[in-house]
């Protein structure tokens, strides 16, 4: 018989399990520019026998018009995110309506397939959109979850996005 050991989840830092521990970018393009957006809740498995990636996007984002128009995006992860810590609090902190936020943060956007990335990155993975879905306060069993996170009721959709590509520099 075998013994199992417990371990804390927050150990575990290979592959799938480790996607919210970096610092990522969520980036999609209309006809004419490109946005970005600082994230922190994914995943990436394994769905409708594809490999696929899991991000949520409040409602209220401005990256988020880009993603429902374009049905394509990309995330784009630093390895080293004290280099671009800067960068990446002042894209979480501005909106993309108002200004050319990636000009801004002295980042430049590349395009693969037509799907912009952010070229100074470490890893970039390009996805079509498969699936979105907004949360919905009926939904949650947790109801602690609505008010630790979603006071304002600017709730998030899921999207499930194909992977399409994986770069690494």
């Amino acid at each position: 018989m075998r013994v199992f050991q417990p371990i804390d989840p927050a150990q575990l830092d290979e592959g799938a399990f480790n996607f919210s521990g970096k610092s990522m970018l969520i980036t999609a393009a209309n006809e004419s520019k490109a946005n970005t957006m600082t994230a922190s809740w994914g995943g990436v498995g394994y769905l409708w026998n594809r490999r696929v990636v899991f991000i949520f996007v409040r409602g209220s984002r401005y990256t988020r018009e880009f993603l429902d128009s374009s049905d394509e995006f990309s995330l784009s992860f630093f390895n080293n995110s004290d280099k671009f810590r800067g960068a990446l609090k002042y894209l979480g902190a501005v909106s993309g309506r108002d200004e050319d936020k990636i000009a801004n943060a002295r980042l430049n956007v590349g395009y693969d397939e037509g799907i912009p990335y952010i070229e100074e990155a470490d890893n970039i993975i390009t996805c079509k959109v498969l699936y979105r879905q907004e949360f919905e306060k009926q939904g949650f069993i947790d109801l602690d979850i609505i008010d630790d996170v979603y006071k304002d009721d600017d709730y998030h959709i899921m999207y499930v996005g194909e992977i399409k590509k994986v770069m690494i520099r």
